[in-house]
């Protein structure tokens, strides 16, 4: 008996040092601006499989859209593999326009499948499923680093974009430098939100992570760079600003030296070996953009208005390009809305930074006579992650202008609506995410019905040809 009075006393007291708990401590935090709870982040595992069967089906049926793809990259990789294939002007040692080590990274998967898989076909399906998992992995990681550096809701948004986009859709799988440049965007803009976070107000960070975090963001920029598509490094213009900023010059300067050494030494001796001299395919290319401004070499192959791009971007977007332009106010409104419990602060100004080099981008090809889909491509990550911070900001907006203006319908709301939040503020996204859905899919399925012949007589004359 006097044992137990000494376990109840010391459980009493136990109870006393506790810090008080409201009733519903232990239940799922909700935002009544119109976040997702706190609890709700969707790991990587949910993210991925969607995206990759995307992207695989998008390998298997999406018709190859641009002539550059089939004879500058296809027909060289071809050459690499059988020693046959056709070689366009730009791979003539007098000008040495495109760099054999960009396609070197992908005969060597190209090799291991032909050691595998006897038919031509069959080879090619299979770099384009590798391009399309690769793609996979990158959108996917950005879209779950979204929802810890934004809200949840803001990653599941960006994550459904990709998932639906009709540009994304042929991008992933193109084998383009321009697609090699998007998933460096991918993978370097994930390293630049591990960063964020954790800047310290004007000066430079001394956490070890945030420096290491910096340096992967600048090795991908410079592999977009030097083996992709050398005017990478204008949409990748605010990540350097910043990370100088942050890191300071010198280290900066260091990382950078470092990437480029890694880099470019065996860059420039795959094409020197393939081109018989030292060439620097990336600095040729943009010498020869250089002369568009006296109507020479792009202009050569045809010119467009400045609205071309928003014209395009109309089909491969669709209902995420209104978003896109109206993200800068949107973001600026957010700034006026405190943040839900549990959800970071809003950061309209590293928002902005971050999306920043799609505007940069968008803006600077506009402004290029010559234009074509292709060169958007490395910026549509950036394009559908502003869309998706613009559609949390304007929900969260909208909820806390009806928490002012009608205060006891937003409490009907948060008391009868899913996760606590006013059903018309989750329907509304809900729906446009639909139909942007619902469009794209109109989009792939006229790619595949009326651009798809190619690719079924090219399977047809394999399979004669080999029997």
């Amino acid at each position: 008996l006097f044992s137990k009075k000494l376990k109840m006393a010391a459980r009493r007291r136990r109870a006393a040092a506790a810090p008080p708990q409201t009733p519903d401590a232990k239940a799922p935090r909700s935002s009544s601006a119109g976040h997702l709870p706190l609890p709700y982040r969707p790991r990587l595992a949910l993210l991925l499989p969607p995206l990759l069967a995307v992207r695989l089906y998008g390998a298997l049926a999406s018709p190859i859209t641009d002539c550059d793809e089939a004879f500058n990259y296809w027909e060289p990789l071809h050459y690499l593999l059988y020693g046959r294939g056709l070689q366009t002007w730009e791979y003539s040692p007098v000008f040495g326009l495109r760099s054999y080590a960009y396609l070197a990274m992908h005969a060597a998967f190209a090799r291991l499948a032909s050691s595998v898989l006897r038919s031509k076909v069959s080879v090619f399906l299979a770099v384009r499923c590798a391009l399309g998992c690769t793609s996979a992995v990158l959108e996917a990681r950005l879209a779950a680093r979204t929802c810890a550096w934004a809200s949840g809701e803001a990653g599941v948004a960006l994550w459904a974009l990709l998932l639906s986009s009709a540009g994304m859709w042929h991008a992933a799988v193109a084998l383009l430098p321009s697609s090699f440049a998007m998933l460096c965007v991918l993978a370097a803009w994930t390293a630049w939100m591990d960063a964020s976070p954790a800047l310290p107000a004007g000066s430079p960070p001394a956490d070890r992570s945030v420096r290491k975090a910096y340096g992967a963001a600048i090795f991908w920029v410079a592999a977009g760079c030097l083996l992709g598509w050398p005017f990478l490094c204008v949409l990748a213009a605010p990540l350097a600003i910043d990370a100088v900023v942050a890191l300071g010059l010198r280290r900066f300067v260091a990382r950078a030296l470092l990437a480029g050494a890694l880099l470019a030494a065996p860059s420039a001796a795959v094409d020197g070996y393939y081109y018989g001299r030292f060439v620097l395919p990336w600095l040729n290319l943009l010498l020869y953009n250089r002369s568009a401004a006296s109507g020479e070499g792009s202009q050569l192959y045809g010119v467009e208005p400045w609205h071309f791009y928003l014209r395009n971007l109309c089909l491969n977007l669709n209902l995420a390009l209104p978003a896109l332009l109206l993200a800068p106010l949107l973001l600026l409104a957010g700034r006026l809305v405190p943040a839900a419990a549990g959800e970071p602060p809003p950061r309209p100004g590293r928002a902005a930074v971050l999306l920043s080099g799609g505007y940069l981008w968008l803006a600077f090809y506009s402004a290029i006579p010559h234009k074509e889909e292709r060169f958007l491509f490395p910026a549509y990550p950036l394009f559908l992650l502003a869309a998706a911070l613009a559609a949390s900001e304007a929900r969260r907006v909208a909820a806390a202008l009806l928490a002012r203006c009608a205060p006891r319908r937003a409490q009907r709301g948060r008391e009868g609506g899913p996760h606590g939040v006013w059903p018309p503020l989750w329907g509304l996204p809900a729906a446009a995410l639909a139909a942007s859905a619902l469009l794209s899919a109109g989009r792939v399925g006229a790619l595949v019905s009326y651009y798809g012949a190619p690719l079924e007589v090219y399977s047809g004359v394999s399979a004669a040809l080999s029997s």
